[in-house]
C-alpha cells in the first residue's frame, strides 16, 4: 500500500512539474512578447512557446499585424510559420488585402498564403463582381426576365469559379417551377416570391457562396 502511495505521490509531482515548466515557458513568452510591445493573451503566448528560439524580428512582425488589425490572431501566424510560411511576405500581403478594402478573414489569408495564390489575382477575384442575365423564360404562357449580379465571398473567392451558364440553367429550372405552381394572379408578387423563396441567400450560399448586389425578376404574359 505504500509503494501505491509512493507511486501516486510521483506521478502528481511530476505532472505539477510539467505544468509549472509548461506555465513558465508561457511566461516566459508573455514576458518576451511583453518587451517588443506587443499586448497578447494567454493563449496566444502558449503558441508562442512553439518556438525553440523566440526572435524579436518575428515579435515585431506580430506587433504589425496587431497594429493594423487587433484582431488578427498570433496563434495564426504562428501556425502559418510553423508550415513553412513567410511572416514577412504574410504582412505585406495583409496590408495589401486591407489597403483594397476587402472582405475577407485573416484565417483565410493564411490559408491562400500557405497555398500560393498570386495575391494580385486573389484581390482581383475578391473586387469581381460578376451579372447574370436570363432575358426570357417562357411557361405556362408567361415570361420571366431575370437579372442578378453577384460576388464570391471572400474567404472562398480564391477556391471557386462560378460557372454562368450551369447557374442559368439551374436558375430557369427554378423560375420555371415557381411559374407552374405560384401565384398566377399577381405578377409582382410572385417575382417577390421566387427571389425570396427559389433564388434567396440560402440558394447563393450553396450554389458559389455567392452573395447578391442586385437582383431582379420581372414577369409578364407572353
Amino acid at each position: 500500500m505504500d509503494i501505491l502511495l509512493l507511486i501516486l505521490a510521483a506521478a502528481v509531482l511530476f505532472g505539477l512539474a510539467l505544468l509549472l515548466a509548461n506555465l513558465w515557458s508561457i511566461v516566459v513568452a508573455w514576458r518576451a512578447a511583453k518587451r517588443r510591445g506587443l499586448s497578447i493573451s494567454f493563449g496566444e503566448a502558449r503558441a508562442l512557446t512553439k518556438f525553440f528560439d523566440l526572435e524579436d524580428e518575428f515579435l515585431d512582425t506580430c506587433v504589425e499585424f496587431k497594429r493594423i488589425d487587433s484582431r488578427v490572431s498570433i496563434k495564426d501566424v504562428v501556425h502559418h510559420h510553423m508550415a513553412d510560411g513567410d511572416t514577412k511576405a504574410l504582412l505585406t500581403h495583409w496590408k495589401q488585402l486591407r489597403e483594397a478594402d476587402v472582405n475577407i478573414t485573416f484565417k483565410s489569408l493564411v490559408l491562400y498564403d500557405l497555398a500560393g495564390k498570386d495575391m494580385d489575382q486573389l484581390i482581383a477575384n475578391l473586387n469581381r463582381e460578376y451579372e447574370l442575365i436570363i432575358p426570357e423564360i417562357e411557361e405556362s404562357g408567361l415570361c420571366a426576365y431575370y437579372y442578378c449580379k453577384f460576388k464570391v465571398a471572400g474567404d472562398s473567392s480564391g477556391w471557386i469559379t462560378p460557372d454562368l451558364n450551369a447557374f442559368k440553367a439551374t436558375i430557369e429550372e427554378k423560375i420555371n417551377l415557381a411559374l407552374l405552381s405560384g401565384d398566377l394572379s399577381d405578377f409582382e408578387a410572385l417575382a417577390k416570391f421566387i427571389k425570396e423563396e427559389y433564388l434567396n441567400e440560402k440558394f447563393w450560399k450553396s450554389l458559389c457562396h455567392g452573395q447578391i448586389i442586385d437582383q431582379q425578376v420581372r414577369i409578364t404574359k407572353g
